[in-house]
């Protein structure tokens, strides 16, 4: 069984893969569209999370909802997981 997924992990994963250079004190409750999440880092996001946590995620899975926080992330992982 695969380990859960968490707001904390995904915030360390969008650091190390430079997807977005969040500052330090950010929470799983912020904003990531505020911190500079744009369609070119969401396709960045789409391709290492693949990579990363074997999740394949559809253009119905790229929505404001799933992607506004890192746990609204982590919880669109943990489900998508293979």
């Amino acid at each position: 069984m695969s380990r859960e997924v968490d707001g904390i992990e995904v915030i360390g994963w969008l650091r190390s893969e430079e997807i977005l250079m969040l500052e330090e004190g950010f929470t799983v409750g912020d904003d990531l569209f505020q911190a500079g999440l744009d369609s070119m880092a969401v396709m960045q996001l789409v391709v290492a999370a693949e990579e990363q946590f074997g999740v394949q995620l559809q253009a119905g899975d790229l929505t404001k909802e799933n992607l506004t926080t890192a746990e609204s992330l982590a919880t669109l992982i943990r489900e998508r997981r293979t």
